[in-house]
């Protein structure tokens, strides 16, 4: 007597040209929408985990003027005096990543009125210069609005923090610091845009410090690679009327 053939499962193999299986039908159903949910999940506690990027403000509507004394080395600042008569510094910076040097070189030490678009974080402040002629007007028959404040040397300093390239810390970009911004704080640093050391206390107020070499000038180029790495620097700390710098030299900077 002939044997009756065993019936066999249907093969559960997926192909691309045939129907999905019922076993994976089944398992796709729960298993896609529980991946997505996972996803969502972990995507919210990845972005609770990082920290605010800061109150940076860039004004990006129409041109403000101001009018001070330009003090162009070593970085272009605009000194000028608030509704409460404080002097106060503001540095000046051309469109992308470049300073002003060569457009304010001329007026070192020369009443001006600038016009361009305001960046300012925790007090410090910052203008983009307007790319026309008229950014920077010198004001040959007007006295002097201000005296730049003197540098007052405070002492030696051993700081903990980062260094940044103060126009997009100061509200170009957000976030404008940590490893994920290094290339770009680099190539705005070699640009001329001034670099900044920031610090933090305990409590996450941070202190701004232009930083010089150790003689008042630029930083050294050998500082670059530095730049927007965890940092321990020994240096001499100055008052420059509000504005805190910090001179130091390359061997005096240390990677955390």
């Amino acid at each position: 007597m002939p044997e009756t053939p065993t019936a066999h499962a249907p093969d559960e193999m997926y192909v691309g040209y045939l129907p999905v299986p019922p076993k994976q039908r089944k398992f796709l159903r729960w298993a896609v929408p529980f991946s997505l949910w996972v996803l969502c999940v972990a995507s919210f506690l990845w972005a609770r985990s990082q920290h605010s990027p800061g109150p940076a403000v860039w004004d990006e509507g129409q041109p403000v003027k101001l009018h001070g004394v330009i003090v162009s080395k070593p970085y272009p600042i605009l000194f000028t005096q608030d509704s409460a008569g404080e002097v106060r510094a503001v540095l000046l910076v051309e469109a992308g990543k470049h300073g002003s040097l060569q457009r304010t070189a001329e007026l070192n030490g020369r009443a001006a009125t600038v016009s361009g678009w305001p960046l300012h974080r925790d007090g410090r402040r910052m203008l983009e210069l307007e790319p026309t002629d008229t950014a920077i007007l010198a004001d040959a028959d007007s006295p002097s609005p201000v005296s730049p404040p003197a540098i007052e040397s405070i002492g030696p300093v051993s700081l903990r923090g980062e260094i940044v390239d103060s126009k997009c810390f100061l509200g170009a970009m957000k976030p404008g610091e940590g490893k994920s911004h290094k290339e770009c704080a680099t190539l705005c640093i070699r640009g001329g845009i001034p670099p900044m050391f920031v610090t933090r206390d305990a409590d996450g107020t941070r202190t701004y410090y232009l930083l010089q070499d150790h003689g008042g000038g630029p930083i050294d180029p050998a500082i670059f690679p530095l730049i927007a790495d965890p940092v321990e620097v020994r240096g001499e700390h100055a008052a420059w009327g509000q504005l805190n710098i910090l001179r130091v030299r390359t061997e005096d900077i240390r990677r955390l």
